[in-house]
């Protein structure tokens, strides 16, 4: 099949080696399976710079995966995502693609973020072989329901952060799926796990609900909770209380930004939050964890549940959320945007003893795929 798709800067042409003339390998794509794979080239030059096309995953159950590569000498000039928008905006409205998947290697944080940005959502790490050896790979996935254009580009292509609340309004129809595939429910259910059993009507703050995918769990343990709770997407709290019609009277459902809300003062038994806390800076998430001590009765518990990484990883996102921060500082509010920046489980305890708790406890390490904790927090009885 010979085609062409023009972008702003580039021209994605049916791919040959001609076409390439040397300037990439393609000797690890096997040409015998079905696939669209096309020339990345520089509309000014007629040079190739990279490839990008969709191709049938046998690892991943058929799956179509999108391939994406762009040459070191032309990286970091938004080639690849505006070549992803195209081979996208293809298969989904040429060839009627529900879905597509991405495949990258956890250590990846720049292909990760072209990913993201192209709309694609985590959905687990599985191990598949690679070049003869099996490897860890991070899988994404991106539904036709969610394709919706991603975050911009400034003038000098650096990343500007989506804001969070339109991030999970474009994901909320998809988002149980995301979260739960892969062996994610396992994550909810060791939540649940954490909570004490109890049958008396205890008050509980849920931060960063999202569709309420571990309310269930938690009523498993405490029946009779009355559970307040808040998220920065609508859609996400319609979608909560929709699948929650039988619990509506025990639920509180609040839109508001995590760090400005008036949390109330000694009002809470227990406070969760799952796979939200990642998402803010240290200091951020100080003013949070202060705000959360603030809301419990004595002897209230904080169990969080998030992402953890080691050292070195962190670091890698703490030098990027900076980078990002310092070109964009004017355009970009504290704790609005969809940014990941991820500690050690060392730094979050050692946050949580910052912001007052006084017993802080590592209940599980063994979450979002190994790259997770369950944290319990105790305020304590004066």
């Amino acid at each position: 099949m010979n085609m062409k798709i023009e972008t702003k800067r580039l021209i994605l042409r049916s791919f040959t080696e001609e076409t390439a003339a040397g300037e990439i390998n393609i000797d690890q794509f096997d040409v015998t399976v079905p696939r669209v794979v096309l020339a990345v080239e520089l509309k000014s030059t007629g040079k190739c710079v990279g490839l990008v096309g969709v191709a049938p995953k046998r690892e991943l159950n058929n799956e179509i995966m999108i391939l994406l590569e762009v040459t070191d000498e032309y990286k970091n000039n938004g080639y690849a995502t505006e070549a992803g928008k195209a081979i996208i905006w293809w298969a989904f409205e040429q060839t009627r693609q529900d879905m597509l998947s991405a495949i990258i290697k956890p250590e990846n944080l720049v292909l990760r973020r072209v990913i993201e940005k192209l709309g694609f959502v985590y959905c687990d790490t599985r191990i598949l072989p690679h070049d003869g050896v099996e490897s860890a790979f991070d899988c994404f996935k991106l539904y036709h329901t969610d394709y919706l254009p991603g975050p911009e580009w400034d003038d000098n292509n650096l990343y500007l952060p989506e804001n969070m609340a339109a991030f999970f309004d474009r994901r909320a129809l998809g988002y149980n799926d995301h979260m739960l595939s892969g062996g994610g429910i396992d994550d909810y259910i060791k939540l649940g796990k954490s909570i004490p059993i109890t049958q008396e009507p205890i008050s509980i703050l849920d931060i960063g609900c999202g569709t309420g995918i571990e309310l269930n769990y938690i009523w498993e343990k405490a029946p009779n909770a009355h559970i307040t709770c808040i998220d920065l997407s609508r859609k996400m709290l319609n979608i909560l209380l929709e699948h929650h019609q039988d619990k509506v009277e025990q639920i509180t459902a609040i839109q508001a930004s995590y760090l400005s809300w008036e949390y109330p003062e000694s009002t809470f038994d227990m406070v969760v939050s799952s796979m939200t806390m990642h998402h803010f800076w240290q200091d951020e998430k100080v003013e949070i964890y202060k705000k959360i001590y603030s809301t419990l009765r004595e002897g209230g518990v904080y169990i969080e549940s998030d992402f953890i990484v080691d050292a070195p990883l962190a670091e890698q996102y703490s030098r990027r959320y900076k980078k990002i921060l310092a070109h964009v500082s004017t355009k970009v509010s504290p704790g609005e945007y969809h940014i990941d920046i991820p500690l050690t489980v060392n730094e979050q305890t050692g946050l949580l003893c910052d912001a007052g708790f006084s017993e802080v406890k590592v209940l599980d390490k063994c979450i979002n795929h190994g790259r997770g904790a369950i944290l319990r927090a105790i305020k304590s009885r004066m």
